[in-house]
């Protein structure tokens, strides 16, 4: 009579072993499924326009968006870059904040990105990296 309760209780901690194993696993999944959609997030926010950063220039000069559109900046190099509203005018710094654009102060340290924005105004916003002489960026809004 005394082996039939083991008998009985044997199962059940095998069972409660299972359990635990299952609903860590479960909670594992559930994790790396979080993780994987904020990574398509990410990467879908980087889609839209882009302005993309060289050594000590932007590749291009000026890009033109839609209003109500946000702009990715994308340092392509692994050189600093600090990104502020205003422009380069004779060799100087010309710090400005031009109406309806967004405030812009990023700092990037090479191979990263940023968006800024929205642009909710029309019209033509400057921008400038603060440590490389001449580097401007022309934003258009239509």
């Amino acid at each position: 009579m005394s082996q039939m309760p083991v008998t009985l209780i044997q199962p059940l901690k095998g069972t409660v072993m299972y359990k635990k194993v299952f609903v860590g696993l479960l909670l594992f999944a559930i994790l790396t499924t979080t993780l994987a959609a904020c990574a398509i997030r990410d990467e879908s926010a980087a889609s839209g326009p882009a302005a993309h950063m060289g050594n000590a220039n932007f590749t291009t000069p000026s890009v033109t968006i839609t209003k109500g559109s946000s702009l990715a900046l994308v340092d392509d190099v692994s050189v600093e870059h600090i990104i502020k509203n205003g422009s380069w005018v004779n060799g100087k710094a010309v710090e400005k904040t031009e109406p309806g654009a967004p405030t812009v102060d990023l700092t990037f340290n090479g191979g990263d990105s940023a968006t800024i924005g929205p642009f909710n105004t029309a019209g033509k916003f400057e921008l400038y990296c603060t440590i490389h002489p001449g580097m401007n960026l022309t934003v258009i809004v239509q």
